[in-house]
């Protein structure tokens, strides 16, 4: 079994991100949109969005 060197982790999970982010981005900006403005309530305003999110990320 081959292991990666940290440098080979750090690029393939900065191309994993990068196509999350891709993939996901109508759910990121819609997060984004409804986190706007808010600091607290941001956590019960826009959890919908955030499952959403968090689901899409993890489908990846």
């Amino acid at each position: 079994m081959n292991a990666l060197s940290h440098r080979e982790e750090e690029t393939l999970m900065k191309a994993a991100k990068a196509r999350a982010l891709k993939e996901c981005d109508p759910i990121v900006r819609e997060f984004a949109d409804c986190a706007t403005g808010r600091t607290i309530s941001v956590a019960w305003a826009c959890k919908s969005k955030y499952s959403e999110l968090q689901s899409c990320m993890g489908q990846l």
